[in-house]
């Protein structure tokens, strides 16, 4: 139970004097107030812990590394490949990181794993379905191939979260698609993961370390779930989004060999099931939000607690890989 959890993150902040910190870098350019509602509950949570993180934008000069515990770079992902001065300032901090022998979440080329092209097939080598992508490098040659998928599939950006999707009924609606304005296209197979009431279902799941916690359930009448017009929200979903959430994952275990298999130390993965039941991966998430904008309405009031769990797991990791919690501690299964 996470209530445990508040206790013993509460007993340790409140004898400790005068620890070492937690050095967080975000980038000016991109999502410049990313973890800014983590930051804010742990204010209001645990006043005394939010004086452990001292958050910086790159670039940044560090004077004295002895003070800190924990290198956690909020940058967004695949870093080198989309922001390679921004990695290039990262990379700097992480190597005097290991001169002073601090832990990193999330080493900054490790992102380049979240490429959804590399991503798939490292996750299906631990024996989870993925969807078939194929990198799109000769236009032409796609067209007469179809990179050797079937239609229905659709087109998007490998390297880019919530970009832009192209559905693909027919090889001619590939002429619709502007190619020219996407930088690197995959074409990507379709699978229907349509439900028995006639409902798409997309689960979210937080991996921290060899921890999991269910996030959300999200249903939409249309096969790409996201949120928006075409979200569904019910008494009975809300029901099914609590229960999920309020559980254990039931894809724990193997969620967690492709974790290990994608060497993150905190993701998210998006997942759904097919018509036979299976497991369906879509991506892997290092930069992941947990709380957004939207996330205040009224209507998503009822997945408060969510938040709650999730975020003390996420600062119980933290304070644990900073080697700032008792490993006698560290070793329950309290979540």
């Amino acid at each position: 139970m996470y209530n445990q959890i508040n206790e013993i993150i509460r007993e340790y902040i409140n004898n400790i004097r005068y620890p070492k910190r937690i050095l967080v870098v975000r980038q000016s350019n991109h999502q410049s107030t990313y973890n800014d509602y983590f930051l804010y509950w742990v204010s209001q949570n645990y006043p005394q812990a939010s004086k452990l993180f001292e958050v910086y934008y790159l670039p940044c000069k560090i004077e004295n590394w002895n003070r800190y515990a924990l290198f956690i770079p909020w940058l967004q992902d695949p870093l080198k490949e989309r922001f390679p001065d921004v990695y290039e300032q990262a990379k700097q901090i992480e190597l005097k990181c290991q001169e002073y022998n601090i832990p990193i979440i999330n080493p900054v080329d490790k992102l380049s794993n979240s490429i959804k092209s590399i991503a798939a097939k490292t996750i299906r080598s631990v024996g989870i379905r993925t969807a078939k992508t194929i990198p799109i490098t000769d236009l032409e040659q796609f067209k007469k191939t179809l990179g050797g998928l079937s239609t229905p599939f659709f087109i998007r950006e490998d390297d880019v979260h919530g970009s832009k999707t192209f559905f693909i009924h027919h090889p001619n609606d590939l002429h619709n698609v502007p190619f020219e304005s996407l930088i690197n296209p995959i074409a990507v197979e379709f699978i229907d993961t349509k439900s028995e009431d006639g409902l798409y279902r997309k689960y979210r799941y937080f991996a921290m370390g060899d921890e999991g916690i269910p996030s959300s359930l999200m249903v939409s009448t249309s096969w790409e779930v996201r949120d928006n017009k075409n979200r569904i929200t019910n008494e009975s979903i809300i029901a099914e989004d609590i229960t999920y959430f309020s559980g254990n994952d039931p894809n724990h275990h193997i969620l967690q060999k492709a974790r290990k298999a994608l060497e993150f130390d905190f993701m998210a993965f998006d997942y759904s099931y097919d018509s036979e039941g299976r497991l369906i991966v879509w991506e892997p998430n290092p930069f992941a939000v947990i709380w957004g904008s939207t996330d205040g309405h009224p209507s998503k009031k009822y997945q408060l607690p969510s938040k709650d769990r999730i975020y003390t797991g996420l600062l119980h990791f933290y304070l644990q890989r900073a080697n700032l919690l008792k490993s006698s501690i560290c070793s329950q299964n309290v979540f």
